[in-house]
């Protein structure tokens, strides 16, 4: 586990503080009628607002990114609130800029719920901890992870860098296929009859890739209110369509250490049209898990999570390979 990057992840704790009487814990007619405002933080400028909706309302804290305040941040926090009480309902925060990485918080008497979200997928649900959700909103990121690390693979969001050979070809790969390894890998997916070059560079020439037909999880996320994100059930793998598009992410970024590219052919999804893709992930210096990924027929890189966003129904048949063995980037 990196502790640069838990020691580096947004906080926002002082805001937290300075808001917590008047925001977090003020009777809600208070709270309600704040006005939004912005402060200066070490990770950039941060958005403190308040919304309602219905009988719930929500107290955001959101970093500034590209001139705009989105809701789903690395670091944003959301804290749900009844209108009538002023109880603190829940607790997200979001662990990733794509909002599909994030730790829930619900109260539970003298506990709290956690449940853990990775790349979209309920990495764990429903797991308790003897703290009180009060707990955790007053204090540092790092209280948090010390909390739930005994239960949480927290390696999946926060880890240490590496292996190098999955940088090194993910660096190839985006640049659209610079090194023999990342181009025998864009070729492999777009005509699958064609892995054996890729699979002679990653020393499996006797191997055939390997089809992810099962994954740990068995629910994703769905953020069509960031704020409040549900979790859903999906269906198992099947041979017609292979899994849900919204687990793979999680089942790629779960072998991430062992390290593995991948080959997805994403369904058709209405009026989307189907892709063949070229994927590697990979850690970044601090720890953070990233995806590279190439259109082979374009040859050019895409948004994997923006097309699991994009395509909420997908499937995918989704395949892994090993890295290869030789620098990726040597001729």
């Amino acid at each position: 586990m990196s502790s640069v990057a838990i020691k580096n992840f947004p906080d926002f704790l002082s805001l937290r503080s300075e808001f917590l009487s008047a925001l977090i814990i003020a009777p809600p007619s208070r709270a309600l009628a704040f006005k939004p405002t912005m402060r200066d933080t070490p990770a950039g400028r941060v958005r403190i607002s308040v919304d309602r909706d219905g009988a719930t309302f929500f107290v955001l804290f959101q970093r500034e990114r590209n001139g705009d305040v989105p809701v789903v941040s690395r670091g944003n926090v959301v804290i749900r609130r009844d209108v009538s009480t002023g109880y603190v309902t829940r607790v997200v925060w979001f662990l990733s800029d794509d909002g599909l990485s994030f730790i829930s918080l619900t109260p539970k008497n003298e506990r709290t719920i956690v449940d853990f979200v990775v790349a979209g997928a309920l990495v764990k649900g429903d797991y308790m901890v003897s703290r009180l959700i009060y707990q955790f909103f007053t204090n540092t990121f790092s209280y948090l992870y010390d909390s739930t690390r005994s239960g949480l693979d927290w390696s999946l969001v926060v880890g240490q860098p590496g292996p190098i050979q999955a940088a090194s070809l993910a660096s190839a790969l985006i640049a659209g296929g610079t090194s023999p390894a990342s181009s025998a890998l864009i070729a492999a997916a777009n005509d699958f009859t064609a892995t054996s070059r890729y699979m002679e560079l990653s020393g499996g020439a006797d191997r055939a890739p390997t089809e992810v037909k099962a994954t740990l999880y068995k629910k994703t996320v769905s953020i069509d209110d960031p704020r409040d994100p549900v979790f859903v059930s999906v269906p198992a793998w099947s041979e017609a369509s292979g899994i849900a598009l919204k687990l793979a992410a999680g089942a790629m970024i779960g072998g991430m250490d062992e390290g593995s590219a991948f080959i997805a052919y994403v369904n058709g999804d209405g009026i989307m049209p189907p892709l063949s893709l070229a994927i590697v992930p990979y850690r970044t210096d601090d720890g953070s898990c990233t995806i590279a990924s190439i259109d082979a027929r374009t040859r050019k890189p895409v948004d994997f999570m923006a097309i699991i966003e994009a395509r909420p129904k997908a499937t995918v048949r989704l395949f892994r390979l090993p890295l290869p063995t030789l620098n990726p980037t040597q001729e």
